[in-house]
């Protein structure tokens, strides 16, 4: 889940800024240097402060420093044209949004990207760009007919084929049965000190059959109170069957935090994001197990999806600003890998490992996509970035998945942005949670 002034500061060009590439749906060519790399991040950590004390001068600046390091990349032209919206220089939003349509662009122009641009022609190109949009190989997953859960997590026993999905506003887990059918597992809306905050990032042990949820307090969910839970957070260990709350780890409450995405070890470990704290903490199986500290705060902007490959050496941390970051568990040693140019990798809401690659849920610029990022054997580069699904016409801010044999499940439309005035939105104005199925192979 994307921190809501972030979302502010990095959607317009906040969380996952990014877009399917334009045809052909593989980015794969000249690499960007280190030191490339290490510019772009600063020139995205700009982007995120200037936007964040709303100085779009300064933001417009820090876009044109990206785009000349990452030329290519049309999310960043997509972004630009947000921040002249934003600036309310509309008429220049506009005419760079004619660019890219005249480009051929896939991104679907979002209205909520773009205040002040309305009117026939800005609807022409958001048809022209969906008219471009490849074929879908998502199908429905299964459907969930409340309007305001507003999920963001999901996870799977693979023993019995029961799916848990999280609701970040009724701060409460969903089980659905192998047919589908839905029942409410935990509920609390009791004193969030206590118990469970907004649901977040979900993950489903099978060996030791726990399910395991991180929890934030957010202002969207029932009984928040600023000075009483501003910055707390919690992971929880949870019986799938019964819904009991077997054990709750609490963030250190001298250190704010959000604690989002996870990522379980064979050995029982549990690797958490910190997205409000920039860094990553662990839990460690044992009778004195507590959150402790593996990344130190402050070395990321603002992690979010997190995910471990096979041999179980390796994380890799998606961030807003520094990119996909590859942490040997041996060394702790952080090392944002070089991507493609023109291939846009910094933010994606899920991140999943997959048979050599990482599968990335980005849902910022254009509506929304899941990408492949296939890795060099050694994990020190993203060799190419392949777009698998892109602005398929259920996504409304799509969020996390979970991997089921070779397929991604995952949440289609979280629905993040329905609130205005500290309320959620009325329940026509939202829509039953779609959970799509897209095949990997």
């Amino acid at each position: 889940m994307r921190r809501l002034l972030l979302l502010a500061a990095l959607v317009t060009a906040c969380a996952p800024p990014s877009a399917p590439p334009e045809p052909p749906a593989e980015a794969k060519g000249q690499m960007l240097s280190d030191a490339e790399t290490e510019a772009l991040a600063t020139a995205y950590g700009e982007l995120g402060g200037a936007l964040g004390r709303g100085d779009f001068p300064a933001a417009l600046a820090a876009l044109d420093r990206a785009a000349a390091i990452d030329a290519g990349d049309p999310a960043l032209d997509y972004q630009h044209a947000s921040v002249l919206a934003a600036a309310k220089l509309t008429t220049d939003a506009q005419a760079e949004l004619t660019r890219l349509d005249k480009a051929g662009s896939l991104l679907v122009p979002q209205r909520h990207d773009f205040p002040g641009l309305e009117g026939p022609e800005f609807e022409r190109l958001v048809q022209a760009a969906r008219a471009r949009l490849p074929a879908s190989a998502s199908v429905r997953a299964f459907t969930l007919a409340e309007r305001d859960l507003i999920p963001e997590g999901i996870a799977h026993d693979p023993k019995t084929g029961t799916f848990f999905v999280g609701s970040i506003y009724k701060r409460k887990i969903v089980a659905v049965d192998a047919s589908g059918a839905a029942r409410d597992l935990v509920v609390d809306v009791g004193p969030p000190n206590e118990g469970l905050y907004s649901p977040l990032g979900m993950k489903f042990d099978a060996d030791r059959g726990s399910l395991w949820v991180a929890s934030a307090a957010v202002p969207s969910m029932p009984g928040y109170v600023e000075a009483e839970h501003r910055g707390r957070a919690a992971l929880h260990e949870i019986d799938p069957s019964t819904g009991k709350m077997l054990a709750r780890y609490p963030l250190d409450a001298k250190r704010q935090g959000l604690l989002n995405d996870m990522v379980i070890a064979k050995g029982g470990e549990v690797y958490v994001t910190d997205s409000e704290g920039g860094g990553v903490h662990v839990l460690r199986p044992g009778p004195d197990a507590r959150l402790e500290e593996f990344v130190p705060a402050g070395s990321f902007g603002y992690p979010n999806g997190i995910a471990l490959s096979d041999d179980g050496g390796t994380l890799f941390v998606a961030d807003f600003v520094r990119g996909v970051t590859a942490i040997p568990l041996a060394t702790r040693q952080l090392r944002v890998l070089p991507h493609p140019r023109g291939a846009f990798t910094h933010g994606f809401d899920g991140l999943y490992f997959h048979r050599g690659a990482l599968i990335g849920v980005d849902n910022g610029a254009g509506g929304g996509r899941i990408v492949r990022l296939s890795l060099t054997p050694g994990f020190d580069r993203i060799e190419a970035v392949t777009v698998l699904e892109a602005g398929h016409p259920d996504f409304i801010i799509p969020t996390t998945g979970v991997l089921v044999d070779d397929s991604l499940v995952y949440i289609a439309n979280s629905q993040l942005r329905s609130f205005e005035g500290g309320k959620i939105f009325a329940p026509e104005k939202l829509f039953p949670v779609q959970v799509l199925r897209l095949p990997l192979r």
